[in-house]
């Protein structure tokens, strides 16, 4: 059964790779050339992004080189991810509820980082995690940090999670767009945060028992645990890391491409060779809407027949 145990691990983080290089490669090759939004202000303007402007405002613009700041996008992007600062401007009552499960998510992903980082350093020669007798200095405050990380991270997920259910369930607004799979989603979430918190308290030192676990992940050594409450915390993990790019928590994965790809890309056409070779053939594509308003009645027309001819199918 330990065996078992650990070869799902190993399975499971496998597969949790594999479909996430999956998922952005499938996403870069099938994904096409965005219709800009045009909605400023964009980070990469540095100073003009304070008042909306942008890089057109500039007389002759197409003559001139241009400049774009990335460590605003950089910025930008951090505080979407860290601080879901759009969901704090505009639906505060949503980011009450969405932001401390988030944040909880951080947590638990940061210290595993930390957990790996500090074994390792441990199988380098310092005081080993796995082993509180020989356990001391920095190590023992690593210890430490991570036991508060662990109980802080698995409350949030689970205080969060409930919160989330409980928005949708009784607002219509949100009613309406929520599917089974958002309840199976945050419902597997709160599950694994319940059981962590369980192994937590039901664990002298729950830490140690995962830095064995770590320690024989990274040794192959499959030392058994012989704690059922940490193991079923495990399992959910597992499932919950392979159930993440292939449902629709993949933002996590694509989260970088919505907004660098799509949100704040505004490269001109006359300065990317790449849209200039993709254009020419998006524009051969039909469209068969029967809509007036974008001329429209219905007979297949491509694209390059709306753009030249944009009365084509009006009602005069």
């Amino acid at each position: 059964m330990t065996t078992i145990f650990y070869l799902l691990a190993y399975l499971s983080f496998a597969a949790f790779l594999i479909l996430c290089v999956s998922k952005i490669r499938g996403y870069c090759a099938a994904s096409p050339l965005h219709v800009r939004w045009e909605i400023y202000p964009v980070p990469h303007e540095g100073k003009k992004a304070a008042y909306g402007g942008s890089f057109m405002e500039n007389s002759d613009w197409w003559l001139k080189g241009r400049h774009v700041e990335h460590i605003y996008d950089i910025l930008g992007i951090f505080k979407e991810v860290l601080l879901l600062e759009a969901t704090f401007k505009h639906n505060h009552k949503l980011w009450f509820r969405t932001y401390p499960f988030h944040l909880g998510m951080y947590l638990l992903m940061g210290g595993t980082i930390l957990l790996f980082l500090t074994v390792i350093a441990g199988l380098l020669g310092a005081s080993p995690l796995w082993n509180p007798k020989e356990m001391g200095g920095f190590v023992t405050f690593m210890h430490n940090v991570l036991n508060a990380v662990v109980l802080l991270g698995a409350f949030c997920i689970f205080g969060g999670g409930i919160s989330l259910i409980l928005r949708r369930m009784h607002d219509k607004g949100l009613a309406v767009y929520t599917s089974r799979e958002h309840y199976l989603n945050i419902g597997a979430f709160v599950l694994f945060a319940l059981m962590t918190l369980a192994a937590w308290a039901f664990n002298a030192d729950y830490i140690q028992v995962a830095a064995i676990f770590v320690h024989s992940l990274l040794t192959f050594s499959c030392e058994p645990l012989n704690n059922v409450l940490f193991e079923l915390s495990m399992f959910l993990g597992f499932f919950v890391m392979i159930w993440i790019p292939l449902s629709n928590m993949q933002h996590l994965l694509l989260k970088y491409f919505m907004y660098h790809d799509i949100r704040w890309n505004d490269v001109p056409t006359p300065a990317s060779e790449k849209n200039q070779q993709l254009i020419p053939e998006l524009l051969k594509k039909q469209v068969t809407w029967a809509a007036p308003h974008i001329a429209g009645d219905g007979t297949p027309k491509t694209w390059l027949d709306v753009a030249v001819n944009p009365d084509n199918g009006l009602k005069k």
